[in-house]
C-alpha cells in the first residue's frame, strides 16, 4: 500500500524511522521505514561539541545508551557521539498504540506484558547514531520516492547543514523545519542572506495557530506547518491551503485520530506506528 500515490489518504512520515525494527534516529530505523514503503521520514537533528551536526533527538546521550553515557550532545565530540553503541534491546516500540481498538478509544493505557514483549529485552544487536552529512550521503542511495523531514533541535543547526544541503543532490526531497522560534528565525536569517538551495522546501512545528501563527507562516513563505492532533480544524487547513501552505499531522497514534485523518484534508501524518496505521486503513477501519 503506497498511500503517497492515492491522495485520498496522508502520506506516511516515520517518526524519528520505522521505530518497531531499529532504534529511533538511527540508519538503521530509516531503512527500515524505506524498506516499509513509508512516503516519509522526520529526523532529528542537533549540534555536537565541534559543530558537526548529528541525527539525534534528545540533547542528551543517557537514554539512547540506557545510561551508559549522560553527557550533553553539545559536549561531545561526533567522533564520540557516532563511536557510542545504541542497543536494540528496550528501544524497539511495540507494533500498535499503548489504547483500545474500540469505539469510544482515545483514553491512555499502560502496555500489557504481551505488548512489552515487542521491545526486545533480550536483543542484543547494537547501532550507532550518525551525523547528517552521513545521513545525505545514505539518503543518496535511496531510489524510493520518499520526502524527508528534518527537524533543527538546536540554535546554529540550520548553518551547520546549509552547506550540505547546498552541494547535496537529495534537496528536493528535503523539508526543513523547527518547533523553535527563535530556530525558525534564524533559519528564515540563513536563507535571507545565502538564498534557499534549489528545491528546498521549509516548515514550521506550530502545534496549534493563532493569528499572530497565521501572519509569521504567510511572511516565512513555508512549504508545511505541523499541527496537533485535535488542535486544528478543517477552516484551519483549508486557510492554510489558501496560502498554499500544507498542514502536517503530529503523531495523535490513535484511531479515533487516524479516522479524522481520512477527511480533514492534510498532507502527511507523523506517526510512531505506521505498520499498525497502514492495517487499520487495509481493514477499513476507516
Amino acid at each position: 500500500m503506497n498511500t503517497g500515490t492515492n491522495k485520498k489518504f496522508p502520506m506516511r512520515f516515520a517518526h524519528r524511522g520505522l521505530v518497531q525494527h531499529a532504534p529511533e534516529n538511527t540508519i538503521d530505523a530509516f531503512q527500515a521505514a524505506v524498506d516499509y514503503g513509508c512516503e516519509g521520514i522526520e529526523l532529528d537533528v542537533r549540534l555536537s561539541k565541534d559543530n558537526v551536526a548529528i541525527v539525534v533527538h534528545d540533547d542528551n546521550m543517557t537514554r539512547m545508551t540506557d545510561g551508559k553515557l549522560t553527557s550533553k550532545i553539545a559536549d561531545m565530540t561526533a567522533e564520540e557521539i557516532c563511536a557510542a553503541q545504541i542497543p536494540y534491546a528496550g528501544h524497539l516500540l511495540p507494533f500498535h498504540p499503548p489504547v483500545p481498538y474500540s469505539e469510544g478509544e482515545g483514553s491512555a493505557r499502560t502496555f500489557t506484558q504481551e505488548e512489552r514483549e515487542y521491545f526486545r529485552e533480550t536483543d542484543t544487536r547494537t547501532t550507532r547514531l550518525s551525523t547528517f552529512r552521513e545521513f545525505d550521503a545514505w539518503f543518496s542511495g535511496v531510489s524510493a520516492d520518499i520526502v524527508i523531514e528534518i527537524e533543527l533541535c538546536a540554535p546554529g543547526t540550520f548553518r551547520a547543514i546549509y552547506p550540505i544541503l547546498k552541494e547535496s543532490p537529495n534537496c528536493d526531497r528535503y523539508i526543513v523545519f523547527s518547533g523553535h522560534m527563535d530556530i525558525l528565525e534564524e533559519m528564515l536569517e540563513v536563507l535571507r542572506e545565502n538564498g534557499t538551495p534549489a528545491g528546498l522546501r521549509t516548515g514550521a512545528n506550530l502545534r496549534r495557530m493563532d493569528e499572530s501563527l497565521f501572519a509569521f507562516v504567510q511572511r516565512a513563505g513555508f512549504y508545511e506547518v505541523g499541527l496537533n492532533d485535535k488542535w486544528f480544524t478543517d477552516a484551519e487547513v483549508k486557510r492554510l491551503a489558501d496560502m498554499g501552505v500544507k498542514v502536517f499531522s503530529n503523531l495523535g497514534d490513535y484511531p479515533d485520530w487516524w479516522r479524522t485523518l481520512q477527511t480533514i484534508g492534510v498532507e502527511g501524518f507523523k506517526t510512531n506506528y505506521a505498520e499498525a496505521y497502514t492495517a487499520w486503513l487495509e481493514h477499513g477501519k476507516r
